[in-house]
């Protein structure tokens, strides 16, 4: 730990405050005009406006922070969530994800090469866990629903990788409960696009823990409630999960031979149609 903070615990409680996490975008940008009113922070990374503001000066504070200032933090931060699904989620995810200090989409799933580097150097998450258990109250307390799916999402892709890095089911378990807290939270505001994504993503870590049936499980439900969430979300398609759903429907096929030939039949046409 360096021995001096990158910005004053003010600064960071300023950032904090300008909600550009919950900012809309376009493209890959933060698009509001909001941003012209902003006096950027030096110090800050990217003095502060970039996407996923304030994730990351929150996660470099927070070796420097007490209890009392998580509580604040994670009070303002909660103020700024959306109460129901914005359009664009990404800004929202990186922010959550950046203060764990995951820099990197999909952790351990996004190549061999990430997943090695992560079991050499495994990560320390304890003070980012700690904070996000404060920003869980806050968003309680408020009822933010959004807040909620969104929080327990990147909860269980965590839980996801130190379950795969580590060999522990026990974490395993924790993910694939975290996960259907994500459901039960998207239920209660509407979130579509969590709907499907969240099986996706629990059929994939099961696969890299080598969980063949509750793979094949969680792969199905991802593809049924595509079939019935996907357009909702993306009217024009996304190949982002597009690609993600056929490689699911693949590996259905190869590892779920004996009930095949009926799930192919009942969504094969939605594949083709929706997935591409």
């Amino acid at each position: 730990m360096k021995n001096k903070s990158h910005i004053t615990y003010e600064q960071l409680l300023e950032i904090v405050s300008w909600g550009i996490f919950a900012m809309k975008m376009r493209g890959n940008s933060v698009s509001d005009k909001k941003l012209e009113t902003i006096k950027k922070i030096d110090g800050a990374i990217y003095e502060g406006v970039y996407v996923g503001s304030p994730g990351k000066d929150i996660y470099y504070m927070l070796p420097y922070l007490d209890g009392k200032q998580m509580i604040e933090v994670a009070k303002l931060l909660s103020k700024n969530f959306p109460n129901e699904p914005p359009r664009t989620y990404a800004n929202i995810a990186a922010c959550l994800r950046f203060i764990y200090g995951q820099f990197e989409k999909q952790g351990s799933l996004k190549s061999i090469e990430d997943f090695k580097r992560m079991k050499e150097n495994k990560p320390d998450w304890s003070l980012s866990i700690k904070f996000l258990k404060e920003l869980e109250k806050e968003l309680k307390i408020l009822n933010n629903y959004y807040g909620l799916a969104m929080l327990y999402e990147m909860k269980a892709h965590r839980l996801g990788d130190e379950a795969v890095l580590n060999n522990d089911s026990e974490k395993l378990d924790k993910m694939e409960q975290a996960y259907l807290k994500v459901i039960y939270y998207a239920n209660k505001c509407n979130s579509h696009k969590h709907m499907f994504s969240i099986y996706y993503w629990a059929s994939e870590y099961f696969r890299k823990f080598g969980k063949t049936n509750k793979a094949i499980k969680y792969g199905k439900l991802a593809i049924k409630n595509a079939c019935k969430y996907y357009l909702n979300y993306f009217p024009n398609g996304e190949d982002y999960y597009s690609k993600r759903l056929s490689n699911s429907f693949n590996y259905i096929r190869k590892y779920d031979i004996n009930n095949w030939k009926k799930f192919k039949n009942k969504y094969k046409k939605n594949i083709k149609n929706k997935f591409k």
